[in-house]
């Protein structure tokens, strides 16, 4: 299954637990450090095989077959409204590209879309850098079965944002859209992902700021528990990136959202 790998970003995999390189196996791969084996399931290598998607109608709408397919027209455009105050728009679909297309400026090595999902900024990432550099990683199977079908040609595998199957400095950047709110530990997710970037390496992002008006908070707070989900303080993303070493390159907080783009500082090694 690593010959599915294209030659020029088969290296920068690695074992998620002891990040030893991988070895071909036929239909698998197995890690010459701690001897895990991951498997392909569904055309796809698993690098999360014993990890389940966390509880919440969050991920239930990520992972049920039937709801996948309507998610981009219909659930996440609530979910900007509410989360995001995006009542009026302030922030549309052709913003969202236009903002990676401007900051995606990758340093050399495979670009990661980390949370792909179906593929909706995958494709703009692909367009970007071409699909010869670009990863897609989720835990959703529902979600890996579509962006198969619809980018074919993009490397799509299952893991989890806290153990990225990477090696050390081995990307040249990390998109991360509509997925950091998600993600269990965002922190230490922020830490993976600078781990992984090569000294000048680019991560871009898109999630969503704590509300400040005290109505729009509850409301906010009420799709949080109910979905299984987080919004941040504009000031713990900027420290979260700078803790671990990146440089906040723009920060733009459109209504209730944050799309920001730092870099790996290049003095670090």
């Amino acid at each position: 299954m690593l010959d599915l790998l294209r030659e020029d970003y088969r290296a920068a995999f690695a074992c998620p637990e002891c990040r030893e390189p991988l070895a071909n196996c036929g239909d698998r791969v197995s890690c010459g450090g701690c001897g895990r084996i991951y498997r392909a399931c569904g055309g796809y290598l698993d690098f999360a095989p014993s990890i389940q998607v966390k509880p919440g109608l969050g991920a239930f709408y990520l992972e049920d077959p039937l709801h996948v397919t309507r998610y981009e027209r219909h659930t996440r455009e609530a979910f900007l409204n509410v989360m995001g105050q995006n009542w009026d728009t302030v922030l549309t679909d052709l913003d969202e590209d236009e903002y990676l297309r401007a900051h995606l400026e990758p340093a050399e090595g495979p670009v990661l879309d980390l949370g792909c999902g179906a593929g909706r900024w995958t494709r703009t990432v692909t367009e970007q850098v071409g699909s010869g550099r670009v990863v897609g990683l989720d835990l959703s199977t529902a979600m890996l079965d579509l962006i198969r079908k619809a980018l074919p040609d993009v490397c799509a595998v299952r893991g989890t944002a806290l153990r990225l199957p990477f090696g050390d400095a081995a990307l040249g950047a990390v998109n991360c859209s509509n997925a950091l709110q998600l993600l269990p530990e965002p922190r230490a997710v922020v830490r993976e992902v600078s781990r992984c970037l090569r000294p000048g390496g680019v991560f871009t992002g898109f999630t969503f700021r704590q509300a400040e008006r005290p109505a729009s908070r509850y409301f906010q707070q009420q799709h949080e528990a109910a979905f299984n989900v987080r919004a941040f303080s504009t000031s713990e993303i900027v420290t979260w990136l700078s803790d671990c070493g990146m440089e906040l390159a723009d920060l733009q907080e459109p209504a209730g959202m944050l799309l920001f783009t730092a870099r790996r500082n290049p003095l670090l090694t």
